[in-house]
This record gives structure tokens, C-alpha cells and sequence, in this order.
């Protein structure tokens, strides 16, 4: 699957852990992926107990780790042949996560024509696909006789590769299928957001068919845990199904307007620098509840932000004495907006690097910051205004 969670932050709204980069790509693993690791692990420990009793239990569950470890680097790679066919398309991409429910690779931006988004969306399961034949080329190679871990875990990562690459063709948002269809719809409409919104539609039906299969299956079948898992997959795609059209949304009403003509002006919130800790705290954030400032040059360079935190950060006894300067994020390390960027650079910027405003930058000088309550506020009067129309 391809999406837009932001970087390097849960899924789910929690954190995660940076494992790594892998072509400039930056490979999280979201908190909630210890819980599908810990059930495919116990699962497949009893599916290797029962199918091979000569096995003693350490072997079993070093079999069953190894194969869970080499299912999800399976994952991995096919969110990078979604990633690595973007870029060559020239399309941005921020971070692979791996969640409950798989993995998602955060695009930058959409593609800017029908055929990438196909290819794009084509590349993860052709990986999965490739992969599938290949572990069970080996797995056959060694022999289906075989009764060693070796075989048996080829075997399974063979059959869940194939697997993997026939759901996710299924036509349905967020799935790779339901890209390739939008990609289709695309062409045919000429209208990107009418693809999307078909291809969520697909989703959406999709996601109602598995949570009906899954209460069934609950309630008549007797298969409460894999009932529920199928609900709970089908909420997920449901919800991103929803989302997708919203993004579309929210990226047609940011995308019209230019940072230059939705920032904020900050005069009041600039700095020499040289204020000290407490002063700011007791003139500017006791008294008019301002979080943010930005300390300039003489003639209006931006050198850096203090925010809040970095305020709270010096220790109480130091705040007298401790200049605004020292405690700065500089403007090396800081991400700044052009005049010309849109509201949607904006907002995808603050998403990825998780803050709430941006400062706009002219030839080096300060000349205003755009906030996310600006562009939030920008689009609930731009959906008012303008209807969802196809």
C-alpha cells in the first residue's frame, strides 16, 4: 500500500521507531506492528509444532521468529518497489512504516499522470510476486520432503509473498488494485479526483464485504479470532478509503492558494536575540500566551526559532541569565517556506516534521510564518464554499 502517515509517527497517532534508510527512504516500524509480529509468531509456532513433531520447541519458535522477521522484510520490500518506481518517476518519497497492518510508504506528492500511478501501484506486488516464486523455488529445490526448518520456512514465505500480491490487486483504495484503478479511471475522466472517489467507492465495498464475511464467520462459523480480525481489517480500509477522498479534498483547496497569501504576520514575535529566558516567559508567554517567536538580524534575516519547549527546557535558576540565542533551533536546522510554495506544501511539511507553523522566507528575510490553523481554518470555508462535486 502507498499513502500519506507522516514519517517516522505512528499510524495510529503514537510514534515509531526509525530502523533505518534505504535509498534516501527513511524505515519506521509503528508500535502497533509488536502486535501483528506476536500473533503471526505464535501462529505459525503452532502451525510448525503440528506439521513437524520431530522438532523440538526451540526449534519451532526460532523457525517461527526467523520466518515472521523474513515475512515483514518481505513487507519492506514490496513498499520499496512502490517507493523506488516512484522516485524514478520523479515522485517523492518521505518513509516506509511497518503497522498491524502491513506497511504503507508515504508519497511526498501524488503522480502527475495516469501511467505512474499504474506503475507505481503495479511494482509492490510484482515484488511480492517475485519474491513468492523465488522462496519457493528454493523451498522445492531443497525438497518437499524435507521435514528441516529451512524448507518449511521457504515454503511458507513462498505461499504468503503470492498471497500478499493477490490482495493487494483486489480494486479497492487504499490497495495497490485501487490505485491501478483509479490510475485507469484517471485516464479515461481525465479527472483525479473522480478517480479517487470511484476507486474509494471500490474500497468501501470492499471493506463492508470483509466485515460482513467477518461477523459471519464470528457468529455462524465459530471462527471468533479470525472474524474479528477480517472486522478489523475491514474498518481500516474502510477508513482509509474514506480518508483518500479527503486528502484529494484538502489538497484541491490548499493547493489554489500561495503561502505569501495565507501566512500570518509575526512582527510582534521577532527577537534580537538577546532577550533572556525569563523575560520572554513573563512578558511574552505568562502574559499573552504567544509559543513561538523568531530571532532575526538586524535587517530581517531569520537566524532561528524559540519555541516553548526549548523555553521550559532551561532550568529555572538559569532563566535569568540564559539569552533567548543560546537556546534557539538555528535556521541550518529549521524548514522554512518559499512565497511561491502552496497551503498543501505547507501542510505536508508540518505533517512529515510534526510542527504546527512554518516561516516564510524571502532572499534569507523573515516576512511572515503560516500556521496549521490557518490552513485547517482555509479549508473547512473552502469545503463550505465549494461542495464536494465530481
Amino acid at each position: 500500500m502507498s499513502g500519506s502517515p507522516p514519517p517516522a509517527r505512528g499510524v495510529f497517532g503514537g510514534s515509531a521507531w526509525r530502523i533505518g534508510h534505504v535509498a534516501g527512504i527513511e524505515i519506521a516500524v509503528d508500535h502497533s506492528w509488536l502486535l501483528i509480529f506476536a500473533l503471526i509468531t505464535f501462529s505459525l509456532g503452532g502451525q510448525f509444532s503440528a506439521a513437524h513433531e520431530s522438532w523440538s520447541p526451540p526449534v519451532v519458535w526460532f523457525s517461527a521468529i526467523v520466518t515472521s522477521l523474513l515475512f515483514f522484510a518481505s513487507i519492506v520490500l514490496h513498499e520499496l518497489g512502490h517507493s523506488l518506481t516512484a522516485q524514478r518517476l520523479g515522485v517523492g518519497v518521505a518513509s516506509i512504516t511497518l503497522f498491524v497492518f502491513g506497511g504503507m510508504a508515504q508519497l511526498r506528492s501524488q503522480p502527475k499522470r495516469p501511467r505512474d500511478e499504474v506503475l507505481i501501484a503495479l511494482a509492490g506486488p510484482l515484488v511480492s510476486i517475485v519474491l513468492g516464486l523465488g522462496f519457493s523455488a528454493m523451498a522445492g529445490a531443497i525438497g518437499e520432503s524435507s521435514d528441516g526448518p529451512l524448507s518449511a520456512i521457504l515454503a511458507w514465505l513462498g505461499r504468503i509473498n503470492v498471497v500478499l500480491a493477490i490482495f493487494n490487486v483486489v480494486p479497492g483504495i487504499p490497495l495497490d488494485g485501487g490505485r491501478v484503478l483509479r490510475g485507469l479511471v484517471w485516464a479515461l475522466t481525465g479527472s483525479f479526483q473522480r478517480a479517487t472517489k470511484i476507486a474509494a467507492a471500490s474500497g468501501s465495498l470492499v471493506a463492508y464485504t470483509l466485515i460482513f464475511l467477518g461477523i459471519v464467520s464470528a457468529l455462524l462459523g465459530g471462527q471468533v479470532v479470525g472474524g474479528l480480525w477480517l472486522v478489523f481489517i475491514g474498518w481500516f480500509l474502510l477508513s482509509a478509503a474514506r480518508a483518500s477522498v479527503g486528502q484529494v479534498v484538502v489538497e484541491g483547496i490548499l493547493s489554489r492558494v500561495r503561502s505569501e497569501s495565507v501566512m500570518e504576520p509575526v512582527g510582534g514575535l521577532c527577537l534580537t536575540g538577546r532577550e533572556t529566558v525569563a523575560d520572554l516567559i513573563v512578558e511574552s508567554v505568562l502574559r499573552h500566551g504567544y509559543r513561538t517567536f523568531y530571532v532575526v538580524d538586524p535587517v530581517g534575516a531569520l537566524l532561528g526559532i524559540v519555541t516553548l519547549g526549548e523555553l521550559a527546557g532551561v532550568a529555572a535558576d538559569d532563566r535569568a541569565h540564559t539569552l533567548a540565542r543560546s537556546v534557539m533551533t538555528p535556521i541550518d536546522r529549521l524548514h522554512v517556506l518559499r512565497p511561491e510554495n502552496t497551503g498543501w506544501d505547507a501542510l505536508q511539511t508540518m505533517a512529515e516534521f510534526g510542527v504546527n507553523q512554518l516561516p516564510v522566507v524571502r532572499a534569507g528575510r523573515l516576512i511572515g510564518a503560516v500556521t496549521r490553523e490557518r490552513l485547517l481554518a482555509l479549508v473547512q470555508a473552502g469545503s463550505a464554499l465549494h461542495p464536494r462535486r465530481d
